[in-house]
Parts: structure tokens; sequence; C-alpha cells
């Protein structure tokens, strides 16, 4: 969905899309929707900038960091964005960034809401996403998961870089 900007609107402009499974691309990402995701919010000009303040809801699937098993995980989350269409520092070779110019982005009186709600749902994942606390993977030599039960293979292999370190006594 691209929202135009009006240039001469203060007062605020509302929005709201639904995106069903197949909308929205997330690329090299393992990340499924299980839910449609759900957005609405609020566009303002302010002295210059856009501000877009807005919610959104949905259902993911990701895989577990340690076994592959499928995860479900509930998003829910509020966001709050600035845009500006010119700044003076735009064009310059180097500039160095304040932290309000970090939370900034650069519009030209288009906004991609498909590209922002995909953004703002992987800085919602979790860094390392598990099943349970407590799974155990799977194993590295015949790939059976280990939460099911174990498996026949010797645990003794040793990196070779760290061989030396059995001849060590303390």
């Amino acid at each position: 969905m691209r929202i135009e900007l009006e240039s001469g609107e203060d007062s605020g402009h509302r929005f709201s899309e639904t995106y069903e499974a197949g909308q929205l691309d997330f690329d090299e990402s393992e990340l499924r929707l299980i839910e449609p995701v759900k957005v609405k919010g609020q566009i303002r000009r302010k002295s210059g900038e856009v501000e877009m303040q807005g919610e959104l809801h949905t259902k993911v699937a990701v895989p577990c960091s340690r076994c592959l098993k499928e995860v479900q995980l509930a998003i829910e989350l509020n966001f709050d964005e600035r845009f500006a269409g010119a700044v003076s520092w735009r064009h310059e070779e180097h500039h160095e960034l304040s932290q309000d110019d970090l939370n900034l982005g650069l519009v030209d009186e288009v906004i991609e809401l498909d590209d922002l709600v995909k953004e703002e749902i992987l800085l919602a994942l979790p860094g390392h996403v598990l099943c349970d606390e407590n799974c155990k993977g799977i194993c590295p030599s015949c790939g059976q998961d280990l939460n099911a039960g174990d498996c026949n293979c010797t645990s003794e292999q040793v990196d070779s870089r760290w061989e030396k370190l059995k001849d060590l006594r303390l």
C-alpha cells in the first residue's frame, strides 16, 4: 500500500490495511504469516516532517533455533516513525548523524507501507527463537531430533583444535 502525502494536510490522515498470507514477501527469511497482518494508524505533518504512529497485529511461524520445529509467535506492537522529504544534509558526502536523525526516514511524498510493515515484523522477532527452554536440538551427526529420543551417535567427536586440552593437568 502506498500512502500519498498531500503537501497541505496538517490535520492528520488515518490509514488501515490488512495483508493476507501471500501479500508480503519476506525474501530470505524463514518467517511465515499464520494470520493476516492488521495495521492501522495516523499520519500527521509537523514542522516539515511527517509523523506516523500506528499499531500492528499478526501471528507468525518461525523455526526453532535448535530443533527447527515451527514456533508460532503473536506479534502485537505499536510503532512511531518520522519521515522528511528534504533535510539539509541529504546530499552531503559526510554528515554526522544525531540521535534524532537515526529515527528519520527520507521520502518523496510517498510512504511504502508494505516495506514498513515487513521491517516492523522482522524487528519484533526475538533473536533466538526456541520451541521450549529445554529444547535439546538435533544431533549434529545423524540429524535425530533429541527431544523425541536419544540417538546412537557417540558424542566423543572433539574438534581437533581442542585436542591438546585433554593433556592438560590441573
